[in-house]
Formats: structure tokens, C-alpha cells, sequence
């Protein structure tokens, strides 16, 4: 895959009724937050909003609790969380966040992509 450092996030994020749920929950912020890492994790994958160690070696909860400096429990109710509000979903033990082309431009990584093939085959 080729190394991308951003996802896309629109300013009138915290308006999503999704947002403003989870915000008004108890540890509301935390979620958030969780929810922030894992977005960032995706694009770190780069695997089409899938999110995994190794394709071998899907997180778990308490690796995403390791991996993003929180409380297990916190963790374990931002993932209840995100899945009751069909913001995450579970694909043979790998997380997918459904929603991934909000994130990520595919017509943009696509781009990158050719432009990084060309630029490899000139020095080649």
C-alpha cells in the first residue's frame, strides 16, 4: 500500500448526531477520542477502512486498549458503542468502518498512487 498520512475530516464533525450521542454519553469524550484513533488507525492500515495489525493478527480489544493509551472497559463501550451506531462493523474478526470513502478520497490515494508507479518506473 502506499504511505498516506491523512484522513479526511469535515469541520462540522462534531454536528453528526452520532457525534453529539456518543459526546453526551458517560465518558463521551473518551469515545470520542477512541473514535479519532481509531479513524487514524484505519488510515495508517490504508486498507480500505479495515483495521488490523497484520491481516494474520486482527486487534483486539485489549490491543486497541494498549494501542491507544485507554482503559480496557473504555475501550470495550466505544466499540459497543460505534457498533450499535453501525459506525464500525466486525468482517471475519477484523474491525471495517464502513464509512471509510467519508475519510479517505480514493480518487486522491488513486492519484498517489500512479504518480508513485511513474515516479518508481522513471528511476528505474
Amino acid at each position: 500500500m502506499t504511505n498516506v498520512k491523512w484522513i479526511k475530516l469535515a469541520t462540522d464533525i462534531f454536528d453528526n448526531r452520532k457525534i453529539k450521542l456518543i459526546e453526551r454519553m458517560p465518558d463521551g469524550d473518551s469515545l470520542i477520542v477512541i473514535w479519532l484513533k481509531l479513524l487514524c488507525l484505519a488510515g495508517t492500515v490504508n486498507d480500505s477502512g479495515l483495521v488490523y495489525l497484520t491481516r494474520e493478527v486482527p486487534y483486539t480489544d485489549e490491543m486497541l486498549a494498549a494501542t491507544f493509551d485507554r482503559p480496557l472497559t473504555t475501550v470495550r463501550l466505544a466499540l459497543q458503542t460505534f457498533e450499535r451506531f453501525d459506525m464500525i462493523e466486525t468482517v471475519n474478526d477484523i474491525l471495517l468502518l464502513p464509512s471509510w470513502e467519508k475519510y479517505q478520497s480514493a480518487d486522491k490515494l488513486d492519484k498517489l498512487r500512479e504518480t508513485s508507479r511513474v515516479s518508481s518506473a522513471k528511476y528505474r
